[in-house]
């Protein structure tokens, strides 16, 4: 704001007036002179005038409506006002001070004293002029930041929640105490049935907190849906972060793997609250502790990848929530986490509907009203139908005019079948086939239950006896990660045939092992029989292909599936 301002001058004292507007002029500042009140009330335009000044008269109740009627025409604009008056009583100066007045002069005039007001109320025009360019400045970049972030917010939240959160057997509970919630939960159907669940709590809250969930999910919902294992995915997971997140930022995880097939699942916890199951033989859950660091600490080579087994029946659950909840404290300054521990361990609680209680709990004792974190958690309802041909539904139809003929031979050796996986990669192959795509979750059911067989009952020599119990669960497990570790000889091919024309098409797959074969013949494909908590694959599979047929004494099983191009 430059120096010279205009000032309008009102007073019924024309000598006074007169004298004034000339001093004024005398500093290079552009006078409007009004006659009386009624022509100050007209000629006054906050965008023009920088001061006002009025004379202070007997009839002073006309100068104060006037100082009135002017700050209502400015109407939030700052505009000095200052009184002029002959008046030496402190009392009227004080009372137009006392209706917004920015100051006074005195008459008879001195044009030092005038001079120096003058210099102090430009100074004070030419901050607010500053501070309202800098408000402006901040409330446009407010309303840009407001736009990002909701931007960024969809963006972030379609992608965390592109997955299979809507499953009935899954139910959720978000309480972010920022726009953005640092807590995630994913949910992805696996290609061979089943499910991968990831509840994850990153350091700190808002953005800052939030924005490694955007490679976190990208990773998770990638790889499970081509085919990798939870010990594949959470590598990947952890390098990821470890290599764009700052020293002090992490991500603790909990890492679940349902196997509907044998009813099981594998549970990786990294620095989250113990996770509670529900079984319905059991009088109290079992609690899953974190065995692991969180994701994002370690570097690649000192990953830890401690799993706890669990077998389940149709009816049991599974509990998991993020820190906000082991924080949370209630209206009257008392932990919540562990009363409400206490009452799910002693069944006071239906195990299926644990999350409803939890969140009654939560809002009745205020927990809700000022979090100390964000609050996420996770209630799954396990059956042996959870994701089963679930992966499917999403895939849209593929129709290729010109039929697709391929065949292939893969063959792992020891080394190979210690460091690799090779169904995600086999499988990219296969669904190439006009159609087949749509079939995916079928294909990589075959694929991985034939491999998994060859791998572990003939080159590794395990035996399924031990999946009884819980206990041969782990042990069963635990054996193959050392049996596989310690392999030095055996070889597993695939070979892969698929034929298609224009209506239908046809894949077989053959799975070869180096191991002594079985004794196929006493195989019983019967899936009704849910005594028994494993050998259900091949019956499986028995339903799924056109034909299932073994050789060579056990060590090579072919399987043969057709389907129809729409």
């Amino acid at each position: 704001m430059e120096a010279n301002i205009t000032i309008l001058i009102a007073d019924e004292a024309t000598p006074d007036r007169v004298l004034l507007k000339t001093i004024f002029e005398q500093l290079g500042h552009t006078v409007v002179v009004a006659n009386d009140d009624s022509e100050a009330i007209d000629l006054f335009d906050p965008e023009l005038i920088q001061l006002v000044c009025l004379g202070v008269t007997p009839s002073f109740c006309n100068g104060r409506s006037v100082a009135l009627e002017i700050q209502r025409i400015a109407n939030g604009v700052f505009v000095p006002i200052v009184f002029l008056s002959g008046d030496r009583d402190s009392v009227s100066l004080l009372d137009c001070l006392k209706i917004s007045g920015t100051d006074y002069i005195s008459k008879p005039y001195c044009s030092t004293i005038i001079m120096a007001k003058l210099d102090a109320i430009t100074r004070i025009l030419v901050m607010q002029k500053t501070l309202a360019k800098q408000n402006q400045a901040l409330s446009q970049y407010n309303e840009m930041l407001v736009y990002e972030q909701e931007v960024a917010k969809v963006v972030y939240e379609n992608i965390t929640h592109s997955n299979c959160l809507s499953d009935p057997a899954l139910h959720t509970f978000h309480y972010g105490s920022h726009t953005f919630n640092g807590d995630v939960i994913l949910a992805a159907y696996k290609p061979n049935g089943g499910m991968h669940l990831l509840l994850g709590d990153f350091t700190g809250q808002g953005l800052s907190a939030a924005i490694g969930a955007l490679p976190l999910a990208d990773i998770f919902f990638d790889w499970t849906r081509k085919g990798f294992l939870m010990r594949q995915i959470l590598p990947e997971i952890n390098a990821r972060l470890k290599r764009i997140l700052p020293p002090d930022m992490f991500c603790s995880a909990a890492f679940i793997d349902i196997k509907a097939n044998d009813k099981s699942m594998e549970v990786w916890n990294g620095g989250l609250p113990d996770l509670l199951f529900f079984s319905q033989f059991e009088q109290q859950p079992k609690r899953l502790i974190s065995k692991n660091l969180p994701l994002g600490v370690l570097s690649p080579a000192d990953f830890e990848f401690a799993i706890d087994p669990v077998s389940f029946q149709a009816g049991d659950a599974l509990l998991v929530y993020s820190d906000g909840l082991f924080e949370a404290k209630t209206a009257q300054g008392s932990s919540f986490y562990k009363a409400m521990v206490a009452s799910l361990c002693n069944r006071e609680v239906l195990s299926h509907n644990g999350l409803s209680w939890l969140i009654d709990r939560m809002t009745q004792e205020g927990v809700l009203e000022s979090p100390n974190d964000d609050i996420s958690c996770l209630e799954v309802s396990l059956t042996p139908q959870i994701g089963v041909h679930s992966a499917d539904a999403n895939e849209p139809s593929y129709k290729q005019e010109a039929p697709a003929d391929f065949s292939f031979e893969y063959r792992l050796n020891a080394d190979s079948l210690r460091s690799t996986d090779p169904l995600p990669y086999i499988l990219q192959i296969i669904t190439t086939a006009p159609g087949l795509k749509q079939y995916a979750s079928h294909v990589f059911m075959i694929l991985s239950e034939l491999y998994s067989n060859a791998l572990e009952h003939g080159v590794l020599k395990l035996s399924s006896d031990k999946k009884n119990t819980l206990e041969g669960f782990a042990s069963y497990y635990e054996e193959r990660e050392q049996a596989l570790c310690a392999l030095e000889e055996g070889s597993v091919t695939i070979q892969v045939k698929a034929t298609s024309d224009s209506a239908s098409g046809e894949l077989e797959l053959r799975v070869t092992d180096s191991g002594p074969g079985f004794d196929y013949q006493s195989v019983a494909f019967d899936l009704d029989n849910t005594d028994v908590p494993y050998n259900r694959g091949l019956a499986l599979l028995n339903q799924l292909c056109e034909k299932l047929e073994f050789s060579h004494g056990g060590r090579s099983v072919s399987a043969c599936f057709r389907w129809q191009l729409n």
